[in-house]
């Protein structure tokens, strides 16, 4: 009788620990990071622990921060916006807040606002030219964009995977000994980048003469005078946050961003 009492409560304990096993790994579910702060334009992997089933991954504003198939975060502009990974139906959320990048520096990592007058002594092809002051005063991406470069239908139509990106600029040539055109001074064939200031963008076309202000392609800069210029170029869709670069050393560049 007694042996048959042990097996029993062996078989009982063995139970009740097989139990007790489940709702413990249920509770050992949980995320790397259940609040995050990041800069607009970084991103960040986040990670479900104490499972190998796949998640699926979402965002509450897409327009803040949106996030892949596997975790991966990507800050879009300032805000905060909640992250939820759903495993069958237990549900793990972190919360993103999205800051704007710290400006001032000029370097890849740290732009300075194109929106600011900004002076700098330009160099073309490593060769000092001249003092330079420029100001961003308008950028447009999107359905806007694309709307100001319509406005001449001979310029082409982006696709559902392009958009055109318009710059409006006011620049004023201080002081130099040589004429110079504006493009040369912010190179859009080669100076424009997204994604982090990772990712140089081609240009795919461009619109031309859409506005009653000079076409930055076509713009002259004398010594001593000022010009507002725009232009629109076309490339593939989803670059943000764009930032670009112009020469002001031999061998140098300062950077800037249009976000605000």
């Amino acid at each position: 009788m007694k042996k048959i009492f042990s097996v029993l409560l062996v078989f009982g304990l063995l139970i009740s620990l097989s139990n007790s096993g489940n709702p413990s790994q249920a509770a050992t579910l949980k995320l790397n990071k259940t609040k995050y702060q990041m800069y607009a334009g970084k991103t960040y992997k986040l990670k479900v622990k104490g499972t190998s089933r796949k998640a699926k991954w979402s965002s509450s504003k897409k327009s803040v921060a949106t996030v892949t198939s596997k975790g991966k975060v990507t800050a879009i502009k300032a805000g905060k916006a909640k992250i939820t990974a759903k495993i069958g139906k237990k549900k793990l959320r972190c919360t993103i807040t999205v800051k704007k990048r710290p400006l001032g520096k000029g370097t890849k990592a740290s732009p300075k606002s194109a929106y600011a007058s900004n002076s700098f002594t330009f160099y073309e092809e490593g060769k000092k030219v001249g003092l330079i002051t420029m100001k961003l005063e308008r950028f447009e991406t999107g359905a806007t964009a694309a709307a100001l470069a319509a406005n001449n239908s001979a310029n082409p139509k982006p696709t559902s995977n392009q958009e055109y990106l318009y710059f409006r600029f006011k620049i004023n040539y201080s002081s130099g000994s040589q004429t110079i055109r504006a493009k040369d001074v912010f190179n859009y064939h080669h100076n424009i980048f997204g994604l982090n200031s990772t990712r140089q963008l081609i240009n795919l076309d461009w619109g031309f003469f859409f506005e009653n202000v000079d076409d930055l392609g076509q713009a002259i800069l004398s010594p001593g005078n000022t010009v507002v210029c725009s232009k629109a170029i076309l490339v593939t869709k989803g670059c943000s946050p764009i930032t670009y670069r112009i020469q002001t050393g031999e061998h140098s560049y300062t950077w800037f961003t249009t976000e605000r």
